[in-house]
C-alpha cells in the first residue's frame, strides 16, 4: 500500500506539471559589460544585465562558443505558464549574470549575446598576453565585497573589504581601468612581505577612489579583481 500510495503521489505531481507547462525564450538582455585588463593567464569575465517583464520569467540556462577570435553566448529563461494572473503582474525583475570565459589566448576578441535576435549586444574584448608564465602577474586579496556608502557611489569613493591569503603577503596599492564606456576594473594589489607563507587570513579594508561622471553609460560597473580569478561586482546608477 506504502508503494502504491507513492505511485498515486508521483502521477500526481506529473499531472500537476503537465498542467503547468514552461516555454524557453531568448533571455532580455540589455547590456553587455566587459572588463578591461585581462591577459591569458587570468580567468577572462563579462557580465551581462537584463529585466524581466514580471515574476514569472526565471534563468535557464547560458551557452559560451569560443572558436577563433569570436566569442558567442547565449541566454535564455523559462517563462512559466501560471494559472493566476496575479503571480504574473508586470514589474522590472532585473537580473545579472556574471560569466566566465576562462583562459583566452591573447588577442582581440568580438563577443555576440543573444545574436540575431531583438536582445543582441555586441562588444569587442582585448585579452593582452602575459609578462610570466605565473597565474598572474599580480597577487589580489580575498575580495568579499564592496561597500559604496550612502551616495551608492557616485561621491567617487568605496572601500573594498577583503581578506589576504596569507600572512606574508600585505596590500601593497591600486590599479585602475577603465574601458571609458561603462566599467571601471580596480585591481588591488598584494606584495609578499613576509619570508614564511601559511594559511592564516586577516581581514582588510581597501579605500578606492573613481569617477563614474566621467563615463558616459547610465550604469556603471566596478569591477573589483579577487584571487583565483573571481571578482566582486558593483552597479552604480548615475
Amino acid at each position: 500500500m506504502k508503494h502504491m500510495s507513492f505511485i498515486i503521489a508521483a502521477l500526481s505531481f506529473c499531472s500537476v506539471a503537465l498542467a503547468s507547462p514552461q516555454e524557453v525564450i531568448v533571455s532580455p538582455v540589455d547590456h553587455l559589460f566587459v572588463p578591461q585588463g585581462f591577459d591569458n593567464n587570468d580567468n577572462v569575465e563579462v557580465i551581462v544585465t537584463g529585466k524581466f517583464p514580471n515574476p514569472c520569467f526565471i534563468r535557464n540556462k547560458i551557452d559560451v562558443v569560443v572558436k577563433d577570435e569570436k566569442i558567442s553566448i547565449k541566454m535564455t529563461a523559462v517563462k512559466r505558464k501560471e494559472e493566476s494572473s496575479e503571480l504574473c503582474e508586470p514589474m522590472a525583475i532585473p537580473f545579472r549574470e556574471e560569466i566566465s570565459l576562462g583562459s583566452l589566448q591573447g588577442g582581440n576578441y568580438q563577443i555576440a549575446v543573444n545574436e540575431s535576435t531583438r536582445y543582441g549586444q555586441n562588444e569587442n574584448l582585448l585579452v593582452e598576453v602575459s609578462s610570466s608564465d605565473s597565474v598572474d602577474d599580480h597577487l589580489y586579496p580575498i575580495a568579499e565585497y564592496v561597500e559604496l556608502g550612502f551616495t551608492g557611489g557616485l561621491s567617487g569613493d568605496a572601500v573594498i573589504y577583503a581578506k589576504t591569503p596569507s600572512d606574508c603577503v600585505s596590500f601593497d596599492h591600486v590599479e585602475y581601468m577603465t574601458n571609458k564606456k561603462d566599467t571601471i576594473s580596480i585591481l588591488p594589489v598584494m606584495k609578499k612581505t613576509g619570508s614564511v607563507c601559511n594559511e592564516h587570513q586577516t581581514r582588510i579594508e581597501i579605500p578606492v577612489k573613481f569617477n563614474v561622471k566621467a563615463l558616459p553609460h547610465s550604469e556603471v560597473l566596478l569591477y573589483v579583481r579577487s584571487v583565483e580569478g573571481k571578482s566582486i561586482n558593483s552597479l552604480i546608477q548615475k
